[in-house]
């Protein structure tokens, strides 16, 4: 792929502290990327909370920030700063939430700023499950049926139809936080009710987007798509 001219400095998200489903991988990800964005002449700004890294070491990035991974902070340095792109993907599931957290506001439009690596339509669809399903669908790709549900009650309400075991799967979560196999209604609301506290605010306005279940059994699978106010 020929370098994109237009691209002349880039704002990497890094992914924070090292924790369970975000590990020292993205760590070394960044890292490589940095190096290897300055090796083609661009800028390299990064913003990482976790300083036990390789990639805030001072000679990894043009200009280095140890600060809290928000969309506050981002949107300050984006203003200080000023590059044309953001890098979101190698930040783990931290970095690809606050790039659309920034790209759903309207922020990085705003400010002449777009995302690289990959798309928000591209983080949206792989994400959230019911777009998933949805894109899975156009192209003829065998997929579960499945429901979206605005409270934990209807959730119960929706397996009983199905049985038990069910499987619950978050979207936006780190290594699937907050996911479980639930065999009765006493696992299932628990496992529930950590995934929708759990899940990445603002995916639909007012509410918080939670999980999908699934059930896998005599040939069939059911997803269902949890939200909560």
């Amino acid at each position: 792929m020929p370098k994109n001219q237009d691209i002349k400095k880039v704002l990497v998200i890094g992914s924070g502290p090292i924790v369970i489903g975000q590990a020292a991988e993205f760590d070394y990800a960044g890292t490589q990327a940095c190096r290897s964005l300055k090796e083609e002449g661009i800028e390299v700004v990064l913003v990482n909370s976790n300083p036990a890294t390789i990639m805030t070491d001072k000679e990894i990035a043009d200009e280095v920030y140890i600060e809290p991974l928000t969309a506050k902070v981002l949107e300050q340095i984006i203003i200080k700063e000023k590059p044309d792109s953001v890098l979101p993907t190698l930040g783990g599931q931290a970095g690809l939430n606050l790039g659309m957290e920034l790209a759903e506001s309207g922020f990085l439009e705003g400010h002449g700023v777009k995302l690289i690596g990959t798309t928000a339509e591209t983080i949206f669809k792989a994400e959230d499950r019911q777009a998933f399903k949805e894109t899975m669908e156009k192209i003829g790709e065998p997929c579960a049926p499945s429901l979206v549900v605005h409270n934990v009650e209807d959730g119960i309400a929706f397996t009983n139809t199905i049985g038990y075991p069910v499987v619950l799967r978050p979207a936006y979560t780190l290594g699937g936080s907050g996911g479980g196999i639930a065999h009765n209604e006493t696992e299932l609301i628990d496992i529930l009710s950590n995934g929708l506290r759990l899940s990445r605010e603002g995916e639909v306005p007012g509410k918080r987007s939670s999980s999908f279940a699934c059930r896998r059994g005599s040939g069939r699978a059911l997803y269902c798509r949890l939200e909560g106010n």
